[in-house]
């Protein structure tokens, strides 16, 4: 009987998890017996509704759900209140809402309207209770977070903090469903605001970096980013490659080539090379032509997908002459903001080291001056970026120390801050070392 629940088995959070599937079916036969067992704990139309909807098939539930939702909705509203106590019930009824709600629009507000605010409390007192199951929990949250997130105002920005601040810690959530409940947040732009600003971009980049070829995990972490794309405070996250966003979901598209990851990721593309010059350049460094490239001579049948593809890499490929490697890094030396980014490595030194010759080393010279910058990470590069000259280039050695550059490396060599002092040790190991095969 319980097989033909089909809401109830759709839940998300049962991805992945057949076994706890089978576990809950099987607990949940014996939901009818309990529900006479608790008496006058809930009313006679409860226990009514609750045997009329359990045992239709699907059809049968959607077509209750649409000729009386507030019964169906009044009769999960009594068995919360009163038999929150019943865990194998609750996994039950939390999971069939969440599949409910998250299937139709329609009916997450016919939800509200129904049991909102007597819901919320509790849906967040359950979430820190102990013993239950972890779709109980899961889909708790995702239940409590769809209304909040469509309700607004100050508490759904506290909800953000909340939750945010909760996983990993007193919050129940598997990985795999912390953003099919964010996304619900960064509909909305000034909750995605709140995400970017309680830390919710680091849980992205972690999430990517270590489920990059988890096909729901890395298709809900890039719709997430696709989301925050319309916002303009995440532009310039999305373009600092430190953080590496762009470089993660290039690496998701070389590694799981399914249409859907294709779809939001060249979605999320498409408004940043409209966005930022500095993403288009973060996209050519990491080999998105390649893949564009890849893709059209595959065999893709979404035509709206062809044409982001198509329209991504005809900007790309405009900007591919302009962003030369030497023409990016005059860029970031004369802006005096030096980035870990693809023009500071030994491939770069290698095929770059005669041009900063031009005009008496003036290039080296300004490097040169970084040093003594305030900025750590200016330091830092520069120390790296005299190294590999000095390495590459048959006077480098002779260069540094006429600008006694070398004097203020070993200096940096004793900086309490630790990337500054392990990049001036190497860069002084090269200067040392000046016979290292060019």
């Amino acid at each position: 009987m319980f097989k033909q629940r089909r809401y109830f088995c759709q839940s998300i959070t049962f991805y992945q998890r057949e076994q706890y599937l089978n576990k809950v079916m099987k607990d949940c036969e014996d939901c009818f017996k309990q529900l006479d067992q608790h008496g006058k704990s809930i009313k006679r139309e409860t226990k009514d509704m609750f045997i009329k909807f359990t045992q239709g098939k699907l059809q049968e539930q959607k077509k209750l759900l649409e000729t009386d939702s507030v019964g169906v909705f009044s009769m999960v509203l009594d068995i919360v209140e009163n038999l929150i106590h019943d865990k194998p019930l609750m996994t039950y009824i939390l999971t069939t809402i969440e599949a409910i709600i998250s299937d139709n629009q329609r009916l997450l507000k016919q939800f509200m309207r129904a049991l909102t605010p007597q819901i919320l409390p509790k849906l967040k007192q359950f979430l820190f209770l102990e013993g239950y199951d972890p779709m109980a929990y899961e889909a708790a949250a995702k239940i409590a977070t769809m209304i909040i997130a469509e309700e607004g105002g100050n508490d759904a920005k506290e909800w953000v903090i909340l939750f945010l601040g909760g996983i990993g810690n007193k919050l129940k959530i598997a990985d795999f469903m912390i953003m099919p409940i964010c996304v619900h947040f960064l509909k909305h732009e000034t909750l995605a605001i709140q995400f970017i600003k309680s830390g919710g971009i680091r849980i992205i980049t972690n999430l990517l970096s270590k489920y990059s070829t988890d096909l729901q995990i890395a298709y809900y972490t890039i719709l997430a980013l696709w989301l925050l794309s319309f916002t303009t405070e995440s532009i310039s996250l999305f373009s600092d490659p430190t953080i590496g966003l762009i470089k993660l979901i290039i690496e998701s598209v070389q590694k799981i080539s399914r249409e859907k990851i294709l779809r939001v990721s060249f979605a999320c593309f498409r408004n940043l090379v409209d966005a930022s010059p500095q993403c288009i350049e973060l996209m050519v460094d990491n080999g998105l032509i390649k893949v564009v490239d890849l893709l059209l001579k595959g065999n893709l049948k979404d035509q709206d997908l062809i044409d982001d593809i198509k329209y991504v890499g005809e900007i790309l490929e405009k900007n591919m002459k302009i962003l030369t490697s030497f023409e990016k890094y005059v860029k970031e030396l004369n802006a005096q903001n030096l980035t870990w980014s693809p023009v500071h490595t030994e491939k770069f030194w290698k095929e770059n080291v005669k041009k900063f010759e031009e005009n008496d080393f003036l290039l080296i010279r300004k490097l040169a001056e970084l040093l003594k910058s305030n900025n750590n990470q200016n330091v830092a590069v520069a120390c790296y970026d005299l190294g590999e000259f000095c390495r590459f280039h048959p006077f480098g050695k002779v260069v540094l120390e006429q600008l006694n550059a070398k004097q203020e490396i070993m200096r940096q060599a004793r900086n309490d801050d630790q990337q500054i002092r392990e990049n001036a040790l190497l860069s002084l190991q090269k200067i040392m070392l000046h016979n290292w095969q060019v």
